[in-house]
């Protein structure tokens, strides 16, 4: 396959298969996909690198990438892997294999050391700086710098990010290589991870059920269409109840042009060989409101964080789309749908930089972790890649200490966020339930699924008990 045929096929969900449905490629509604062949999307780095080549044509090998639990590692061929280990201990430590437990022994006192000693360093930081201490939070970021690592555990790789200040020749070269394998990249970690696959789950079922049978024609606005890999299972549906559908995408900024142009081609494409005449189109807010009222049953759409986004929206923004919303639905029949990725449920309460720090703290490290879980180890130079594209630019000693003041300022939105703007909650029905605990083989694996909000109308996707994902709808 050429890359151009992959890097504009459709749809962009469901590329490769995950440890979480290792078998069955099928997800969203019933929507089939097939794995594609990704032979060619390898990422080379320099000879003195410490990070070998990242070659993504193994996380579609079906051969080596079996299904794996939260108890057993995943099922690759032990040979290689002893080979692999002995080089390690052969390299690193100068010891022969008979010396290699006593190593293991002594190389986990010392990560352990070494993880407390950062986790109180992070909390001495957060300390500091909520304190306005700030030539004190300078030196413990200097100090937390020097301990980080960009290849080491969760907790490391987020403080790396958190507190890197220059960007090395080799971190460098990662994130140029890693733009460029991106459309590839996109579509392993959508498909391999859950966080987006979730959102977009709920959020489409949500819209998709609200529908009722008199209308005839449905309008989707959608906050940030991105690459628009959340339609297309709704475009199915909508193409079997014979209903007429327009996306409306906000414009929120000039550098989304180019891309959603794109992205109406390849929506248009779908929804065409389904037999749907879809509209695509794109609008200010401010048109919106004379557009819509009286006409159509109307979904609004705003996802925000999710890591797949690759960055977060001004809350602002998101603000004044929610109420145009509710403007909207005081004259038309309708449904508002809400993505968080970003934690506001979890960070709201906060008393002080602390307390926001910790949560954001804690909430990343688990997204760090469930990723380095969900790929086996031998792919962690892919793994690593991915965390570059998706994790790292939401990752930030700076940007959050500005979330946390920009939510001391308004807390009044943060309220009304999840209290729905005085809207009524629209329940999740139990398929949806049954579809987002089979998504992520909950009971199986270290994802929860938890239904939360006075009207059940908010569902969770936790990783040990860490909230990674809200989706809520409202009516």
């Amino acid at each position: 396959m050429e890359l151009s045929e992959l890097t504009t096929s459709w749809p962009t969900h469901s590329y490769f298969r995950s440890n979480l449905d290792p078998y069955d490629p099928k997800m969203m509604n019933g929507y089939d996909s097939n794995c594609y062949d990704s032979s060619i999307i390898t990422m080379t780095t320099p000879e003195n690198s410490s990070i070998s080549s990242v070659n993504f044509s193994m996380v579609c090998d079906d051969s080596s990438y079996g299904h794996e639990d939260i108890h057993n590692p995943p099922l690759v061929n032990m040979e290689g892997i002893d080979d692999v280990c002995k080089w390690l201990y052969d390299d690193r430590n100068g010891h022969g294999t008979d010396e290699a437990s006593v190593c293991v022994v002594e190389d986990d006192a010392m990560e352990n050391d070494s993880q407390t000693g950062i986790k109180n360093l992070l909390m001495a930081y957060a300390d500091a700086k909520g304190m306005e201490h700030e030539e004190l939070a300078k030196v413990i970021a200097k100090c937390l710098s020097e301990k980080a690592n960009p290849i080491g555990s969760p907790l490391e790789r987020v403080t790396f990010n958190l507190f890197q200040q220059e960007e090395h020749e080799e971190e460098a070269y990662l994130k140029q290589e890693s733009v460029r394998n991106f459309n590839q990249a996109f579509r392993a970690f959508y498909d391999i991870f859950p966080y987006g696959k979730f959102a977009h789950l709920m959020a489409g079922s949500a819209i998709i059920e609200a529908v009722p049978t008199h209308v005839v024609s449905i309008v989707i606005i959608d906050f940030d269409l991105c690459e628009g890999s959340q339609w297309p299972p709704v475009i199915e549906a909508m193409a079997r109840m014979k209903k007429s559908l327009t996306i409306i995408s906000i414009k929120l900024d000039q550098d989304q042009n180019s891309r959603f142009e794109e992205t109406k081609k390849h929506l248009c494409n779908f929804a065409r060989s389904l037999g749907l005449n879809l509209k695509v189109q794109e609008m200010d807010m401010a048109q919106i409101f004379n557009k819509m009222v009286g006409r159509e049953f109307v979904a609004f759409n705003c996802m925000v964080g999710l890591p797949h986004m690759r960055s977060s929206r001004n809350k602002t923004q998101v603000m004044s789309f929610l109420r145009m919303a509710k403007r909207v639905l005081a004259k038309n029949e309708g449904i508002i749908t809400f993505g968080d990725g970003e934690g506001y449920e979890n960070t709201r309460n906060s008393s002080d930089f602390s307390s926001f720090f910790n949560k954001f703290l804690a909430r990343y490290k688990a997204l760090y972790e469930s990723m380095e879980w969900g790929f086996p180890s031998y792919l962690s130079e892919a793994r690593i890649t991915m965390e570059t594209l998706f994790l790292a630019p939401f990752v930030s000693s700076n940007s959050w200490f500005q979330k946390w003041e920009e939510q001391r300022e308004d807390m009044a939105f943060d309220m009304n966020l999840h209290t729905g703007y005085g809207l009524k909650g629209q329940r999740m029905s139990q398929e949806s339930r049954n579809e987002a605990r089979e998504l992520v083989k909950a009971g199986e694996t270290p994802y929860k699924i938890r239904i939360k909000g006075d009207d059940e109308n908010e569902m969770v996707l936790e990783w040990r008990g860490t909230s990674l994902v809200r989706v809520s709808s409202w009516k």
